[in-house]
């Protein structure tokens, strides 16, 4: 904690010293003219604008920042005209006499071709880092179910058929990765509900580590980030989706940003009805504006599930229903405005075995999450725009969730298996499993999580640079009070031997994290050149660790910086051509969840007897039980560079976006096999006459050998190594005011290597026999268990909006036109072995003829390390909806309506892929009242 202090005032003195504004005395005859452009359609800021003052010959310039405030700091007593000129506004002059210090609201005008604009895709943000914006109308048009389908609006995405009935993680600049060993890239991307967090770092539920094999294992979200399944759609005012380098003021993530802004202020009583082929969707929100600046909002939504229509016995359900207040007070020098929101979510997972189809008709899987949260904001501005402080907001938000897993299986075990349920370690006697008996789980958790916030904005100039200043802190709680695993110790969930025994998870540690930001984004004008500048670091820090962990007391310092300059506009004939150059540079960081920071304590029950005599009350069983802590005290936080370089051109309402990126993770975290050897004693059933025994036999009446094997088991660690680049583009045309028609083209290349950063240690099969005995050796390796792969797509959308008739049509061509895959190449060969004694080895090339290691050399075939190429796959997807008297909206979409999959050769093989992917549709009705 005190590293902390030190580094947080050490930062404050920095911060202190850089904003402290270098001021000159005014002259009585020089004032200020400042003022904030507001577009008047969305009622919103407009940014970044270029502002003119003209006195007689004399040119004054200035820039708008993010917030449309302008400021000219001294001017001379005149007759000033103001100019300002945007792309895609009206030009607007206004004359002005400056004798006093002077505050103008501006409003801009949408020039009338862009009035109805209605996008259909993801809008490339015109900030200063790389991130999608996606608005209302795109989402109406797109027609989700969930969040999960958002995402195909992206740079890369693609189209899915909606797989409710499975966790659906969220995956931002990748393809889908190997396996669940590179979890922390979805783990590392941050939602953001109304600028507060959705924190999922108490989730524990799951039953991984009792023996159990089942697809159940597939909805299991611990340790993988946010379920978007559980994001309904239909409250949803805006999204942007940070692709690059975000602001400091946004922590414990690596991967990526998701901002999401709920529906705020008076609309119509509005109801959503949704069908397709996997899911029926009902939703309703109504907004109310009251006297004295006071509105409700109040949104509602029902989805039911299946993972086949015609399967009534795997299905997931979602109800949940939100209420948002605001509130806001004008006074003559500031306003204050308050916001509150209360949230309610239940989420059902379900799936049964169909009694007619399975002898198992006991068997049963039943999920439910039930999720309770509340909001507070607090937000002071003031209207002083030469103040320095600007503006003062608080965020506070709780969530509570009651998550339990129901679980029931029967279980037919062989007659001779042994019952290893110890809770102490050291050898004991044991009994038999029950033939066949039904085993009952509960998995019970109840997350809890506490978030508050404080930041300010404050404004300044140094000589003519104005800088807008961030500075705040913020604080997480996290704890989880269930009871964890809940069931009988002599009837559990598998007859074979567990690795895991119940703990109650209350019992383990909370986690809180605790972080400082700081943040000056400049405006510059250089001439006619514009240069935008955002820096800024962030120190996080978890407390309360104990001192053998090794994150206790680190303070993680992120920097970040992005930087934009902007070309000054010129006119080819009559229209502006704009041209802009962007780049950042940053460091991300994400802490462990709970559950890898105190993972459960790892269960090795080790047979010494088995003596199954045919009379029962002869039978005996003995088993040696250690007990192993699992967790990984050297465990750090997972942290990712970022670097990217953009351009931006706009030339006639078309414009071209392009990303080059760059990210490096070899950090992440991941299950890692660690081996101890054991020592225990293997009595010898030979040894006493089971035909003429005449009482049941003692442990001593035994002979024994005592024997000595590796075993192992797996801890959390920072092995996973995860490293893209690629190149992001989207093209979006003018609408061609003839047909109201405009074409999007927009997609991604990725190269991504998924790979360990970590030696990787394995043990000798357990079917080998070295020195008369079997897990004797452990060879450790430097090959990467690690997976390579690339893909490039374009997706081509035409969309077609006619206000007259309030119709929507779009029709998107999307195109995969190559994906590869391979695996990263091994030697097979070891570095180093361990005996059983512990004592470690150089492996030599007389060791692979060794009788006893020789078994550590692996032979690999080089076709396990060829790389395997899909050509071009290609669907077109189409989507309708029609307003009928601006009361109601129909919709439809039917997605692979055409497909173009051709049959391939690979390696000799014909691989055949027509006829795999059959048309998807659904439909909807809108209704408002």
């Amino acid at each position: 904690m005190n590293k902390v202090c030190a580094c947080w005032n050490t930062l404050i003195c920095c911060l202190i010293i850089g904003i402290l504004p270098t001021t000159a005395q005014q002259s009585s005859h020089h004032w200020s003219l400042s003022g904030t452009l507001i577009d008047t359609v969305l009622n919103k800021p407009v940014p970044y604008v270029t502002v003119y003052a003209r006195k007689n010959v004399t040119t004054y310039k200035t820039v708008s920042d993010q917030n449309g405030f302008f400021m000219f700091k001294e001017l001379p007593s005149n007759f000033y005209s103001i100019t300002v000129s945007a792309l895609n506004y009206k030009s607007q002059d206004i004359g002005i006499r400056l004798n006093k210090n002077e505050n103008l609201i501006i409003p801009l005008t949408q020039l009338l071709s862009e009035l109805n604009e209605v996008y259909v895709t993801a809008a490339e943000s015109k900030g200063i880092t790389s991130s999608s914006i996606i608005d209302r109308d795109a989402m109406q048009l797109l027609q989700p179910s969930s969040f999960t389908d958002l995402l195909e609006l992206l740079p890369g995405g693609t189209s899915t058929n909606p797989n409710l009935t499975e966790m659906n993680q969220v995956r931002i600049r990748e393809s889908n990765p190997p396996n669940n060993q590179f979890d922390a890239t979805s783990l590392g991307i941050a939602f953001y509900v109304d600028n507060a967090p959705i924190n999922t770092s108490a989730n524990m539920q799951t039953l991984s580590g009792f023996s159990l094999s089942s697809p159940n294992d597939d909805r299991v979200s611990v340790n993988k980030g946010v379920d978007m399944r559980t994001l309904s759609t239909d409250q949803i005012a805006r999204v942007e989706i940070v692709r690059g380098i975000s602001s400091v003021e946004y922590g414990d993530l690596t991967s990526g940003l998701i901002k999401i802004e709920r529906k705020k202020g008076q609309s119509p009583l509005s109801i959503r009805i949704k069908s397709d082929g996997f899911s029926k969707l009902v939703a309703g929100s109504k907004g109310i504006t009251f006297k004295n600046n006071f509105t409700i909002n109040l949104d509602a939504d029902f989805l039911d599930s299946k993972s086949d229509p015609r399967n009534n016995y795997e299905n997931y359900k979602r109800l949940g229903t939100s209420l948002r207040t605001e509130k806001s007070w004008e006074f003559s020098g500031s306003s204050i405005k308050w916001n509150a929101a209360l949230d309610l979510a239940s989420n059902i997972d379900n799936e049964k075995d169909d009694p007619d189809n399975s002898y198992a008709a006991t068997d049963r899987y039943r999920s439910s999450y039930q999720s309770y949260a509340m909001l507070h904001q607090f937000s002071l501005k003031l209207k002083d725009q030469q103040s320095f402080v600007n503006s003062i907001d608080l965020t506070a938000k709780l969530s509570y969730d009651l998550d339990k897993i129901d679980m029931v299986k029967l279980i037919q075990a062989g007659s001779a298996a042994i019952l290893a349920n110890s809770l102490v370690e050291g050898a004991h006697d044991a009994s038999y499993i029950t033939p066949s008996y039904t085993g009952h789980m509960i998995v019970d958790g109840k997350p809890f999580n506490a978030y508050i916030k404080a930041a300010t904005n404050l404004r300044y100039f140094t000589g003519s640079i104005r800088h807008q200043f961030k500075i705040g802190s913020e604080a997480n709680f996290s704890k989880n009070y269930g009871n964890g695993q809940v069931y009988d110790l002599n009837f559990p969930l598998s007859s074979s031997a567990s690795t895991n025994r119940p703990r109650a998870f209350k019992s383990i540690p909370s986690m809180q994290n605790l972080s400082f930001y700081g943040e000056d984004a400049v405006n510059l004008l250089i001439g006619n050149q514009q240069i935008d500048a955002v820096a800024g670091v962030r120190a996080s820090s978890l407390l309360g660790m104990g001192s053998q962990y090794l994150l206790a007391n680190h303070v993680y310092a992120d920097p970040r910086v992005n930087i934009r300059w902007s070309i000054p506009t010129f006119h080819m004939g009559k229209n502006p051509f704009s041209l802009s150059f962007g780049g950042g540079w940053g460091m991300l960081t994400k802490f462990p969840t709970l559950k890898q920071l105190y993972p459960d304590p790892q269960y090795v029950d080790l047979i010494q007897l088995n003596f199954y005599h045919n009379n029962a009350e002869y039978r005996k069983a003995n088993v040696m039980t250690y007990i192993l802590d699992g967790s990984n005290y050297n465990l750090t936080a997972a942290r990712n560079k970022k670097w990217e370089f953009n351009t931006d051109i706009s030339f006639m309402g078309n414009r071209l976006s392009v990303t080059y990126y760059r990210e490096k993770m070899t950090s992440g975290f991941r299950s890692t096999s660690q081996y101890s050897a054991f020592a225990y004693k293997s009595y010898l059933n030979s040894s006493v006459d089971a035909a003429n025994m005449t009482a049941a036999p003692s442990l001593s009446d035994f002979d024994y050998k005592e024997l000595k094997e590796y075993y192992s088991y797996s801890i959390p660690s920072n092995g996973s190594a995860t490293i893209k680049e690629g190149i992001e583009y989207q093209l979006t045309t003018a609408r061609i005011s003839v047909i109201n028609t405009r074409f999007t083209l927009n997609g991604a290349w990725f190269k991504t290597a998924y790979l360990n950063s970590l030696p990787n240690p394995e043990i000798i099969d357990t079917k080998t026999i070295t020195d008369g005995k079997v897990r004797q050796y452990i060879g450790f390796y430097q090959d990467d268990d690690g997976y390579l792969s690339q893909q490039f797509n374009t997706n081509l959308t035409i969309d077609s909006y006619l206000p007259k008739t309030g119709l929507n049509l779009s029709a998107s061509i999307q195109s995969t036109w190559f994906s590869t895959s391979q695996s990263a190449y091994k030697s097979g060969t070891p570095y180093q072995y361990m005996d059983i004694g512990g004592n470690i080895y150089d492996y030599t090339e007389a060791d692979k003829t060794d009788p006893n290691l020789q078994v550590l050399n692996k032979n690999y075939n080089e076709t396990q390390f060829r790389k395997y190429k899909t050509p071009l796959d290609m669907e077109i997807n189409l989507k309708a909806s029609k307003n009928l008297k601006k009361r109601a909206r129909i919709s439809m979409f039917v997605n692979r309506i055409v497909t173009y999959s051709p049959d391939y050769i690979s390696y000799g093989v014909k691989i055949r892929r027509q006829g795999l992917d059959s048309p998807y549709f659904g439909m909807e009705l809108n209704v408002n009242f």
